[in-house]
């Protein structure tokens, strides 16, 4: 069964280091529902990026896909966590705040 994974991946500021973990991807025939990149400008002498992707794959298949990113050079860590169905009970209910009465 396919869920849906968010994988945060660190990496140096390289050119091409994208289009490789894309490269990955594509090859496994997985489906990416969003990619954001951004940087970490706090500290002029590092640099680094921070992928986000949204994936929709078997947990086996994530598995494999972390490994093969973490062996690309330039790759500093790897994330991933299992994103929430819309309509699960854990996200339907909704906080309502009630005035309190007081007699």
């Amino acid at each position: 069964m396919k869920y849906q994974f968010r994988i945060i991946i660190l990496g140096e500021k390289e050119t091409r280091l994208l289009s490789r973990i894309l490269i990955l991807l594509n090859r496994r025939n997985l489906k990416t529902n969003h990619i954001n990149v951004s940087s970490n400008n706090e500290n002029k002498t590092i640099s680094n990026l921070q992928y986000v992707i949204d994936l929709e794959c078997k947990e086996e298949q994530l598995f494999k896909i972390k490994k093969l990113i973490e062996k690309l050079i330039g790759i500093i860590h790897v994330y991933y966590y299992k994103l929430e169905e819309k309509n699960s009970i854990r996200n339907s209910w909704k906080k309502v705040d009630l005035p309190l009465a007081t007699y």
